[in-house]
This record gives structure tokens, sequence and C-alpha cells, in this order.
């Protein structure tokens, strides 16, 4: 088959088709997303690899081809998305139900091989079907960018019906979290992005307020602040504006990466007015599965979740224009049949 293998560079080249075991499916894949993080990989080598050559991509959807031996899953044919994380589902954390933090996860691309490529064998348990209302590249970006705003937002910030949020940072992460809390009800959604094209966007996706980043706090706490703000640029001084943003007992939720350390506010204001700062990464099994089925059921809509759709070939030119903000607002996704 063919793939997408990171070695000293991106190259395609032709490589062993996987075997599924015992509790895997082997996929044929159709559509897969590039993210943030392989910039990382490929370009700025702020994160590495587990090993070389591998394999990267980690936002998959595709059809089964195969159970492996003695597995029970679903029938040749079926769409799937792949959730990323293949967790050991043995460790304390994996028993606890907070497969995201599991001791000896592997993730797609990362640590093990990924899906740029045209086959992939993984855990059944790690298949979330994709009902027909669902597209292929869609499928595949719900598995990473808008379930990991999924658990940011419902998980780690809490966000309920009728709950004020500020969404710092409207890119592909900040879109789809103006999406999400829009279908958990939040009354008031203020995205904030120094991009006028990015803001339209986020007016697009159902924000209620989008404001450039000058000036923006203060016609936040002018207002009365936020009960949830998500940081999803990577930033300390952005991280400090999210936490500002608060009204009292509101939650700050950072999960954009970078370089800096974390600050947060003056230690007075954010101890009397019991604000709270935590992060978040990645989503559960289940969180994809409700966003696969918020999409399926038309609750959560995301007019801007994808952008173009590249063939493997170009893989490598992808990369660099995510690297360089050339998106077109949406998500890249590589069409992996062509």
């Amino acid at each position: 088959m063919r793939a997408a293998v990171l070695d000293a560079e991106l190259s395609v080249r032709e490589w062993d088709d996987p075997e599924p075991g015992r509790g895997e499916v082997l996929v044929a894949l159709t559509r897969a997303g590039i993210c943030g993080s392989d910039v990382h990989f490929v370009i700025d080598g702020t994160a590495r690899t587990a090993f070389r050559p591998i394999v990267l991509g980690h936002e998959p959807a595709g059809r089964v081809e195969r159970l492996g031996p003695g597995t029970d899953g679903p029938a040749p044919g079926t769409r799937v998305a792949i959730v990323p994380l293949v967790s050991c589902m043995t460790c304390d954390r994996c028993r606890a139900g907070r497969t995201v933090l599991c001791r000896r996860g592997e993730c797609l691309g990362a640590e093990r091989h990924g899906c740029w490529a045209e086959r992939i064998a993984v855990p059944v348990r790690n298949l979330v079907v994709l009902p027909d209302t669902v597209s292929d590249e869609l499928g595949a970006v719900a598995t990473d960018s808008v379930a990991t705003a999924y658990h940011a937002l419902r998980v780690r910030g809490g966000v309920v019906a009728g709950a004020r949020v500020a969404i710092w940072g409207a890119g592909g992460l900040g879109l789809a979290a103006v999406g999400i809390a829009r279908a958990l009800g939040a009354e008031t959604i203020i995205a904030v992005d120094p991009r006028e094209d990015a803001r339209s966007r986020a007016l697009d996706t159902g924000a209620t307020q989008a404001l450039a980043t000058e000036g923006a706090l203060e016609r936040i706490v002018a207002e009365g602040g936020v009960d949830v703000a998500v940081e999803l640029v990577g930033t300390p001084s952005t991280i400090e504006l999210a936490v500002r943003s608060l009204d009292g007992g509101g939650r700050a939720v950072a999960v954009g990466i970078g370089a800096g350390r974390v600050t947060a506010s003056h230690l007075m204001s954010f101890v009397t007015r019991e604000r709270a700062l935590v992060g978040s990464y990645g989503s559960e099994p289940q969180e994809v599965a409700e966003v696969i089925a918020l999409l399926g059921e038309g609750r959560l809509v995301l007019p801007h979740a994808v952008g173009d759709v590249i063939a493997l070939d170009d893989v490598a030119e992808g990369v660099r224009r995510v690297a360089d903000g050339r998106t077109g607002g949406g998500r890249i996704v590589v069409d992996l049949t062509a």
C-alpha cells in the first residue's frame, strides 16, 4: 500500500499492508485530517514521534475491510471513524474511565503507525460507526478537532444550557467549540480572534458575538464576564486573558499547546473570586461517539469544519499550508482513495 511516512523527511512511499490481530479490524481508509500537531512532527520539531520511520496521521475515517481472528465487530463495508488514542484498558486510569490519560496509551501517528495510508489495523473498540448523514470528511475531523473541543467544553468546562462562554481563538478548534457551545445550549457565545475572516466564520457557526482580540477583555468584563472561557491559542498571554474574562466562580479551560509557561492572574482575584484554570487534552471514545451522533442528528452544525480535500501525494504541501495558516478556514483533509 501507499503511505505518508516520516523519516528524515515526510514522503509518500510503498509500505507493508498491516495485518489485524485478535480484537482488531483492518480498515480501508478514505479520509484523514491534517492537524497542527503534525506540523510539530514534520516542520518545527517541538513534538517528536516515538520512533521513525512512522506513518503519520491521527484523524481517520474509512470502511471496514476485514475483521481479525476471533473478532466481533461491524460488517465489512461499514463506514467508520477511528478514535485516535489506543488505550491499554488495564491501567488504573483506564479502569477509572479516563482512557485519555492512559499510562500506556498510543496515539496514531505518534506512538504507533497512523492513518495517512491506504489501510490501518486498530482495535475494534476504537471504531465509531458513521451515520449516513455524516460524510467521511466530517467523520475524520470529528475524531480529533471536534471531539477535543467537546471534551473541553462539556467535560472540563462543564458548559450547560444558559451558560456564558468565551472562546479565545477561532481557528479550526475554535469554530468547533462555537458550534458545540451552541449545541449545549449556551446563551452567550463570544468568539475572540484577531482575524476578521475567522470572526466572520465564528458568527456563521453560531457565535453571538465575535470580537477582535484587542479590547475584547475589557468588553467582556464590562458585560459581566463569562462562566467558561476556553483558550485554544496556546500562549501564556491568551491564557491570562481567558482567566481574567471569568465571572466569579468561572472556569478557564486551556486546550492550546505552546512552548510558554502557564500564567493566570493576580492571586488575590484568582482566589477571592474562586476562579479555576484546568487543562484539557483529547477526548474519550464515548465523547467521539457523542459528537458523531450530534452531527448525524443535525444538532451540531459546523459549516466550516472541512476545508480543502487534497490527494495523498500532496500531504507534505498540506502540512506546510497548515503551518502557514493557509487552510482556508477549515481542516485540510487527505483523500486516501485518490
